[in-house]
């Protein structure tokens, strides 16, 4: 006994229209967003998809299947390597701020003055880094100048 897998074509086209008319619902009662990337989820929910929806006589190869797993599990090692990277780049930017507190820093503000100040702590606030000079915040990415605590006569105030 053999089972017929085609569609007429007028099956097939009706079944486009259905899966358009169905993907346009979608979007305009869930507002999809769409982004660049696929994260774990993502994955996870094509591959269970994927064997749902596949044909009972021809099941998914197991070296594909494999290779699926391969694929999220390497996307799940990527995506915790890229959070250690911007932990560690967090941590550095505390290391540097700290290595700072008592030293004279010139930096330029958001309206191209130059300034001068002892910084007397450092703060971090949303996950960025600021050294705090005199009640002013100060970015890391505004410094243009580190040198050693003189005199407060070196000091613009």
């Amino acid at each position: 006994m053999t089972i017929n897998t085609q569609l007429s074509p007028e099956d097939l086209n009706n079944l486009n229209y259905r899966v358009s008319e169905f993907n346009s619902m979608l979007k305009e009662n869930q507002k999809i967003v769409s982004k660049n990337t696929l994260d774990q989820a993502d994955f996870m929910k094509l591959l269970i998809t994927q064997l749902k929806s596949q044909d009972p006589t021809k099941p998914l190869d197991d070296k594909e299947f494999i290779g699926q797993m391969a694929q999220f599990t390497s996307l799940k090692e990527i995506n915790d390597l890229s959070e250690n990277i911007r932990i560690m780049n967090r941590e550095f930017a505390f290391t540097k701020a700290v290595s700072l507190v008592g030293k004279t820093i010139s930096w330029s503000d958001e309206n191209s003055r130059y300034n001068t100040g002892v910084v007397d702590s450092i703060k971090v606030k949303n996950g960025e880094t600021f050294l705090n000079i005199k009640g002013m915040e100060v970015p890391l990415d505004q410094i243009t100048e580190v040198r050693d605590a003189s005199t407060e006569s070196d000091i613009i105030k």
